[in-house]
């Protein structure tokens, strides 16, 4: 019986992340066994994780006026890096750098982030994938 192939380091990572949310008591072998690696990669992991999150600095307010409350609204502040990350996105798909380009750019990223973390989740609860 073969094994699943071996997550990628960002969503990993976010699994990593997530299990310390849950359970910040976690040992460092408790969270390798939950996502398959060896504990030197956790303790790699928890390194980056720890220096993304000192680097992370506090994104300016933005200025756009309250959406209305009956829709939902998710505001991003575009500074360099995520405007850079958009650009790789959009290039990926041949798109041009427009609004209506870098929402689509954006939803698609998060949609695929989160079938990658829900998908790994699910390997290492023993459920099927959807």
């Amino acid at each position: 019986m073969s094994q699943p192939p071996a997550m990628t380091v960002a969503p990993r990572r976010a699994l990593v992340r997530q299990l310390i949310a849950q359970g910040p008591t976690l040992s460092t072998r408790n969270i390798a066994a939950q996502v398959s690696v060896s504990k030197d990669t956790v303790r790699g992991d928890l390194a980056a994780i720890r220096q993304e999150d000192a680097e992370a600095s506090p994104e300016p307010a933005a200025s756009a006026p309250e959406p209305s409350p009956d829709t939902d609204h998710l505001t991003l502040v575009l500074g360099e890096p995520l405007s850079q990350t958009l650009a790789v996105l959009r290039a990926a798909r041949g798109a041009e750098d427009t609004t209506k380009q870098n929402e689509a750019a954006a939803r698609a990223a998060i949609r695929a982030m989160a079938n990658t973390v829900r998908d790994a989740q699910q390997r290492h609860q023993g459920q099927p994938s959807p």
